[in-house]
């Protein structure tokens, strides 16, 4: 049997960090060599994350400069975005035997990292050491318009736009409107109407114009999107269902069905669902389909997991789905 992947995790506080910490100690073969958070520094993780198994690790605030030196397989930067951009050079320093699957936005579009979107980019992972996971909202909108694509109109006739509630768990730990519970008691607040990083992401990864429209409410977890445009061929309802299910026959994380998409379907869950699936009768060519995720999971830790096992799949035996435990 292979060796244990050990992995460390950099800027271990916020919510992700908490789920990603979860996944990796429930994995068959991960040996957890270090968790840093300086907020956190010198508390066991036991007493921050429920049910960890290991009472021996705490929480470190060590220097960057120092895992060059722990030999390890993996490593995950789950820090604020702009954060792991000014340490790029240690990045690319470290071994060529550590993966590095950066959380934030910093390296999306930087193609001396490969785009970690799992189900779409498999055998570019295996080969990479550098991985950029994708971003929550951008994973259910390109999930949500990739089987399109080739039936877009062209951007300059039509724009496909997506429609996105979050829970406040998208906001991240530190204080603002968007996490502020009494500002989003029975409410909810629109932010960043046009230009959203997201909206440019599924853009650039697509190669396909997209809006985006973002909004936050007072549930804790999980994204919902519903997504509009135009094909340039009609297609009925149940066409556009057959088309989805062709598409994603072979990936068990992305789930398609008839009926819309609820959170509650995804809380704390590893699938993205795809429903609700509408086509005009007036205007033809004209769609309506909505997705659901969770946005802690599978569009965060649980892709960064994908992406783990994708990536150590030759030296540890690992396979996609790996330590995750879907229905």
């Amino acid at each position: 049997m292979p060796d244990l992947i050990t992995a460390a995790i950099l800027g271990a506080r916020g919510y992700v960090g908490v789920e990603l910490i979860q996944l990796l100690d429930s994995h068959p073969h991960i040996n957890l060599k270090a968790v840093f958070s300086r907020s956190y520094a010198g508390q066991q993780v036991q007493q921050v994350v429920k049910g960890f198994s290991n009472a021996e690790i705490t929480y470190q605030s060590g220097d960057f400069n120092t895992l060059s030196s722990m030999s390890l397989d993996v490593l995950f930067l789950a820090l604020p975005d702009g954060i792991a951009k000014q340490h790029d050079s240690l990045w690319q320093k470290m071994s060529k035997n550590t993966v590095i699957i950066d959380l934030s936005a910093d390296y999306r579009f930087d193609d001396s990292w490969v785009y970690g979107q799992p189900e779409t980019y498999a055998e570019q992972i295996k080969q990479a050491r550098l991985i950029a996971n994708p971003g929550c909202y951008a994973t259910g909108i390109q999930m949500g318009l990739r089987p399109l694509l080739p039936y877009l109109q062209c951007p300059e006739q039509e724009v496909p736009t997506a429609f996105g509630v979050s829970g406040y768990s998208g906001a991240g730990t530190s204080p603002s409107d968007k996490n502020n519970a009494e500002r989003l008691a029975d409410n909810i607040l629109a932010y960043k109407p046009t230009g959203h990083t997201h909206e440019k992401e599924v853009s650039h990864v697509l190669g396909h114009a997209v809006r985006f429209m973002p909004h936050v409410a007072a549930h804790f977890r999980g994204i919902h999107l519903t997504l509009s445009g135009k094909l340039n061929v009609p297609l009925s309802a149940g066409e556009l269902k057959e088309l989805f299910n062709h598409f994603y026959q072979d990936m068990p994380l992305i789930k398609v069905q008839q009926n819309p998409a609820e959170i509650q379907q995804v809380e704390n869950k590893h699938e993205l669902i795809i429903g609700g699936f509408g086509c005009s009768t007036t205007e033809p060519g004209h769609f309506v389909l909505n997705v659901a995720l969770d946005n802690l999971l599978k569009g965060a830790a649980t892709q960064a997991i994908q992406n783990m096992n994708l990536a150590c799949a030759k030296t540890h035996g690992t396979q996609l789905l790996t330590g995750i435990n879907h229905e």
